[in-house]
């Protein structure tokens, strides 16, 4: 898995379809203008981080030298991240869109359906989600009991709990003992967790 920032991903598909298109990679001069950096400096620092991230490769001896990782990551699919998610006390419902998330293609999802929220804190800890993890959600607004769901509750707050239908109220349970149930009468889903990443080294 890699995280992208917007510019990175557009310096990364450049780069892709140039090499499908031609059989080998383009130059800095011809990345910095097709994704209109003011620098060379620039571009090299984006493709620098790119081959620290894996997506990318360099091969020694080469006039151009830049190689897609293929063989290491296979095909992959580009979820955006939108965000963190509280996973304790509810915070308020940010979205932010600069970044994606590189994750190895599920021919169970579109990546149309899905989106990625970075977890905040410790309540679920007990089902393996731990503060900084990557969850990949899957857009739906509704969910069976015992779905670990993004739930927006009150004044456009969000949280990450499990999701159980009571007689006359939604439970959203934690797991961890050291937090108490949440209760409304009223919660908007949108989205469950179908995936949970844990990025062992630096992004």
């Amino acid at each position: 898995m890699a995280i992208l920032t917007k510019k990175q991903k557009e310096v990364f598909d450049f780069i892709s379809e140039y090499e499908a298109d031609k059989g080998y990679s383009p130059s800095l001069n011809e990345i910095k203008e097709a994704v209109g950096s003011s620098a060379i400096s620039t571009v090299h620092e984006h493709v620098s981080n790119l081959i620290r991230k894996g997506v990318l490769k360099r091969v020694k001896g080469a006039a151009r030298s830049l190689e897609l990782a293929k063989v290491k990551f296979g095909a992959t699919m580009s979820i955006p991240l939108v965000g963190a998610i509280a996973c304790g006390e509810p915070i308020e419902a940010i979205e932010e869109t600069d970044d994606v998330v590189q994750i190895a293609q599920d021919d169970r999802f579109s990546p149309n359906d899905l989106y990625a929220l970075r977890a905040k804190g410790n309540s679920m800890i007990s089902d393996g989600i731990f503060s900084g993890d990557f969850l990949i959600i899957k857009k739906q607004t509704w969910a069976n009991n015992g779905d670990t769901v993004v739930a927006i509750i009150d004044d456009n707050e969000a949280t990450l709990k499990r999701f159980y239908k009571e007689k006359d109220k939604i439970r959203l349970q934690p797991a961890n003992t050291d937090y108490e149930a949440i209760y409304r009468r009223e919660v908007a889903v949108r989205g469950i967790v179908v995936k949970v990443i844990r990025d062992l080294v630096n992004a």
